[in-house]
């Protein structure tokens, strides 16, 4: 009898990590500061596995700003986009590579670039067990179908820009939901627009457009674009991109997955499966949750059955097999919050397939640091704009009309 196959090991990463304040400093400034450390509390599936870090790497997530996962790759490289407030309406944003394994951290240098789309355009992908970039698309919304591409390498001190075309063209905003590692590529998901995807690691990228299945019963999201991802999510399965949306009538929606098939540049996406949600609402399953028979909000898919996709509803996350359309997992779901004007969603958990044999043979320079900093490129930066911020503030000297200044009023 041949031995039972293994389980991949996987977890849900709560995109919004933990903030730990940083312990006072020895009066002893000759001391040497301590080793900057990150871990993460892995729990099983449904629950939240949520990384940890100190205030000195990112301040922590308030009613405006928040940290955030951009990407969690299978070596245990985690991309953490990272928040500075210098001012009450004003923050600073930059990356930072964590590593799981040993806790350590690497500040990655600011490219001097504006961070448009408050870093969610960013992606991690890795070649080999040696090579990590970084790389962050900005397509214009002039209509011009131009795109410039920030990459930085692992290990490296500068950003490479390469110019790129795409098309069709926008011409309003780029509303970035998240960037997908796949095949090789990263894919840059849009849900208004389509998929942008390119291989950074090519000397010459070329854009790939990839069309998002249409419906014509679409659910809007509450709070406009920026909230897409409650209903829609493009995520890997079975190695596969798929797109699942919760669509028709908010009293009898629906789900429906679609598959990407090959080759991806045809764009051409096939049916899989739709269910209605007053099926799963009747069966004995859904009811022992006591959940309301309300429009859920979307989370993942399974990253290895396409089938089980999971939800949310308030502070529950539960799972559904589209095929029996049923409830087979359901937990509280605990992590840190997202600022009040934003909805818990496919956008704020990854799928995280640790894979310690994909582990690099040599961690990049970058971690050869022992004590960390936010970069003196970052910190000359802060005081740039907390200088311009003093002046554009300062008071100026008032003259009063001579009654005024008597008191009479």
């Amino acid at each position: 009898m041949p031995p039972p196959v293994a389980q991949e090991r996987w977890s849900i990463l709560a995109g919004i990590p933990k903030v730990l304040p940083t312990e006072p400093e020895a009066n002893n400034k000759r001391k040497r500061r301590p080793a900057i450390t990150i871990s993460v509390d892995l729990n099983k599936p449904p629950n939240a596995s949520i990384l940890t870090i100190p205030r000195r790497v990112s301040s922590a997530p308030n009613n405006i700003w928040y940290p955030y996962v951009a990407a969690a790759d299978p070596s245990g490289l985690l991309l953490l986009r990272a928040t500075e407030p210098f001012t009450s309406t004003s923050c600073i944003y930059s990356y930072h590579l964590c590593d799981a394994a040993t806790g350590k951290v690497a500040a990655i240098p600011r490219h001097f670039q504006t961070m448009c789309f408050h870093g969610m355009n960013a992606g991690l992908l890795r070649r080999g067990r040696r090579d990590f970039m970084v790389a962050e698309l900005r397509p214009t919304h002039d209509g011009s179908g131009r795109a410039t591409l920030l990459c930085f390498t692992a290990g490296r001190y500068n950003w490479v820009e390469k110019e790129l075309t795409y098309s069709p063209p926008l011409d309003r905003h780029y509303f970035g939901e998240g960037v997908v590692s796949h095949a090789g590529m990263l894919w840059w998901i849009d849900l208004s627009y389509g998929i942008l995807a390119c291989d950074p690691f090519a000397d010459e990228p070329e854009l790939l457009y990839v069309p998002l299945p249409w419906v014509p019963d679409e659910l809007p999201p509450p709070a406009g674009p920026i909230s897409r991802g409650m209903y829609r999510c493009v995520k890997v399965s079975d190695g596969r991109l798929r797109h699942v949306q919760i669509h028709g009538n908010p009293n009898a929606p629906v789900v429906t997955m679609w598959a990407l098939a090959d080759p991806a540049p045809a764009g051409d996406w096939f049916h899989e499966r739709t269910v209605a949600m007053a099926d799963v609402w009747a069966d004995q399953s859904y009811k022992d949750t006591s959940l309301p028979r309300s429009v859920p909000t979307l989370a993942l898919i399974h990253p290895m059955n396409p089938d089980k996709v999971y939800f949310f509803i308030n502070s529950c996350i539960f799972a559904v097999d589209l095929r029996l359309r049923k409830v087979v997992e359901f937990s509280q779901f605990s992590m840190p919050k997202p600022p009040p004007h934003l909805n818990i969603s496919s956008h704020f958990v990854h799928v995280w397939q640790n894979d310690p044999s994909c582990r690099p043979d040599v961690l990049p320079s970058c971690f050869n640091k022992d004590n960390f900093s936010i970069g003196p490129d970052t910190k000359k930066l802060i005081k740039r704009f907390e200088a311009a911020h003093r002046r554009s503030t300062a008071a100026k000297p008032v003259t009063f009309p001579a009654a005024q200044s008597r008191g009479y009023f």
